[in-house]
């Protein structure tokens, strides 16, 4: 009887699924999951990149002031003297388009020449003509309008932005061509892709707008970029490719550049429209317009993700 059940235990004990134990007392499942916390990107990951971005700009400032540029002091934007205020901005604008672009490339050069070295996987960006869609374009840019009327009470409780772009040819340039062309490679391209290839679409499109607010730096600024992140995040992941978003940016910061032209860079919608019942009427549209909007963000995602979890042959 005693060496029945000795054979019995040893004929069961195989089929006993036994962890094995790493050398550092976890199991080797525990090792796989802390490998793949580790695998990039992670939260380390995006604090590096971000802090790389403010990195460049300050490499790219002290260049082009070691090359013998002259970068106009910002309180001097804000002259109460027109002249001192007007020359000061046009400065700054031929001192930005130099010093702007020889940020973002640093950033963008570094930010892939880091992605490589972790053994990030997935795609750079998504360009693609055929996902250029004027209808969705055009809404999300009503989409985009009504959400900064909506956050508006919010940012008014704020520290004021102040106009660092300058004016003239060259703020043009920076603003309406040059920012949505390296910061949609780069949030939506590069920092969106990366993350998706990981963990999926919704997380890649929550980070790539944290990121985008991010390297905005001051927090009213970071506020107001929070939200228009979500809406180029969303273009992008709609249309399927990065020139939808660049567009749409594009299209953003031409509106905010002429409300400065204008003399209405520190006026609120409030302000412009002073009758307090068609302001509220507005709001309240605006309201609706936005819910519609992150409506429809939400059943995209929701379409993407069953995309990724049953991918079809296209």
């Amino acid at each position: 009887m005693k060496y029945a059940i000795f054979t019995k235990i040893a004929y069961l004990w195989p089929a006993v699924k036994r962890p094995r134990i790493s050398i550092f007392f976890m199991t080797t499942e525990q090792t796989s999951a802390a490998s793949r916390r580790w695998v990039f990107p992670n939260a380390f990951d995006f604090i590096a990149m971000c802090a790389w971005v403010f990195i460049s700009q300050y490499i790219a400032v002290i260049a082009a002031t070691a090359c013998g540029l002259q970068i106009p002091d910002i309180t001097l934007l804000e002259s109460p003297d027109d002249d001192i205020s007007l020359i000061s901005q046009l400065q700054m604008a031929q001192s930005l388009v130099i010093v702007y672009p020889v940020s973002m490339l640093l950033s963008v050069c570094g930010i892939i020449g880091y992605r490589l070295l972790r053994g990030g996987r997935g795609k750079l960006a998504r360009f693609s003509a055929a996902g250029l869609d004027p209808a969705l374009i055009l809404g999300s840019f009503v989409w985009m309008i009504a959400a900064q009327i909506v956050i508006e009470p919010l940012l008014t409780l704020l520290p004021d932005v102040p106009n660092v772009v300058g004016r003239g040819f060259f703020a043009i340039l920076v603003t309406v061509v040059l920012a949505p062309l390296f910061e949609e490679f780069l949030c939506r391209g590069i920092i969106l892709e990366s993350f998706r290839a990981k963990y999926g679409v919704t997380v890649a499109w929550i980070v790539s707008s944290l990121f985008f607010s991010a390297i905005h730096g001051q927090i009213t600024s970071m506020v107001n970029a929070l939200i228009i992140g979500s809406i180029l995040g969303f273009v992008c992941i709609r249309s399927r490719s990065v020139l939808s978003s660049i567009i749409l940016h594009s299209l953003n910061n031409c509106l905010a550049l002429a409300a400065i032209s204008f003399g209405l860079g520190d006026s609120t919608f409030s302000d412009i429209i002073p009758d307090r019942n068609t302001y509220i009427g507005i709001y309240v549209i605006s309201a609706v317009v936005c819910l519609a909007g992150f409506v429809s963000l939400a059943r995209r995602l929701a379409a993407e993700r069953r995309r990724e979890k049953y991918p079809v042959q296209e």
